[in-house]
């Protein structure tokens, strides 16, 4: 098999959600002897992955051509390109969770098969952790109010923990690790995660972890610089369930609702960290070979016909960015390069 990776952050540098789930899922398809070839045209190929390329899905309603889409190109539905024919029906759209799912139900999305699926965790560089007993604690903080980081600081200097604080955005790879090295566990506070790699990327290290959970979306508070611009969702949305952990079993932890429950657990969950085996949790759901394995499943079951072997790759570019002067996303993202702050 060979499977075509349309993804613009496959080669981009720096570490981000996006390049992860493209990278780890090249390196699980390589694990199980898949060809991967990347950025071809889609009508040169069997098996097409289009990851986070929006203008490859216009080019790809053009071919007529099946092809997996996701889960880094939009979003919500209304983030796709406007200047598009219709997806093939038997494409797949794939999404990270099942809350996900709903909230593109929200915007009744039916235009492909949606499928859930989601990416692989490093479980090499990510590797086990024999921890030494030790009072620090990994605190992580991803745009949630700040008052909360407040608050939980004020509850572990009362229990006299020590702390190791990692911002989301404010810091380097190496740092992360180092900290899931020199801590018995960890204290989550973390926004609306579509899959949560990062907090993934801890569980396998073998460190279990308290979450201080989400209820809906507008727990959120998106972060605003030069290279993101959050997405701005209709309050009907604050119906669906979110979550800060939509994969976590009772072997990676416990998740808390609110500061009196992380209160009234902390002590009690610092003396028994022993008994969790997170690693486990995402050795059996999680691992590169079981990801990648999903999506040869998924171009397996696509049901290929006759489609149009033309190159529309130009066109699609085109159209794609005619389609930017009409979508509102795009005129907020001129001003906010204009005025970042």
């Amino acid at each position: 098999m060979v499977v075509n990776i349309i993804s613009k952050s496959l080669f981009k540098g720096g570490i981000t959600g996006p390049s992860k789930v493209v990278k780890n899922t090249v390196n699980g398809l390589k694990m199980l002897g898949v060809e991967c070839v990347y950025n071809q045209p889609i009508s040169k190929y069997k098996n097409n992955w289009i990851h986070d390329n929006k203008a490859a899905v216009i080019e790809a309603g053009f071919c007529n051509k099946p092809v997996i889409i996701g889960p880094n190109i939009a979003t919500a539905p209304d983030e796709l390109p406007i200047f598009r024919k219709k997806l093939h029906k038997n494409s797949i759209f794939l999404i990270p969770s099942k809350w996900v799912v709903d909230l593109w139900s929200y915007f009744e999305y039916h235009e492909t098969d949606i499928k859930v699926w989601p990416a692989g965790i490093d479980t090499d560089e990510f590797s086990l952790v024999e921890r030494k007993s030790t009072d620090k604690i990994l605190l992580y903080f991803k745009q949630r109010d700040v008052e909360i980081l407040h608050s939980v600081k004020e509850i572990l200097v009362k229990y006299n923990f020590n702390y190791e604080l990692i911002c989301y955005g404010e810091y380097k790879q190496e740092d992360y690790v180092k900290a899931l090295h020199n801590c018995s566990f960890g204290i989550w506070i973390g926004c609306s995660e579509s899959q949560g790699i990062g907090l993934q990327e801890a569980l396998a290290t073998n460190m279990p972890l308290i979450v201080l959970d989400v209820k809906t979306i507008f727990d959120t508070f998106p972060i605003r610089t030069k290279k993101y611009i959050p997405y701005s969702f209709p309050k009907g949305a604050s119906r669906i369930r979110a979550t800060s952990a939509p994969y976590f079993d009772e072997r990676c932890g416990i998740i808390v609702n609110n500061i009196n429950e992380l209160q009234n657990k902390i002590t009690e969950f610092s003396l028994n960290v022993d008994k969790y085996s997170p690693r486990a949790y995402i050795m059996e759901k999680l691992s590169l070979k079981i990801s990648a394995g999903c999506i040869v499943v998924f171009f397996k079951n696509i049901n290929l016909k006759k489609t149009n072997q033309l190159n529309f790759r130009l066109l699609s570019f085109f159209l794609f960015y005619l389609g930017l002067l009409f979508q509102k996303i795009a005129w907020k993202r001129i001003w906010h390069k204009i005025n970042p702050y």
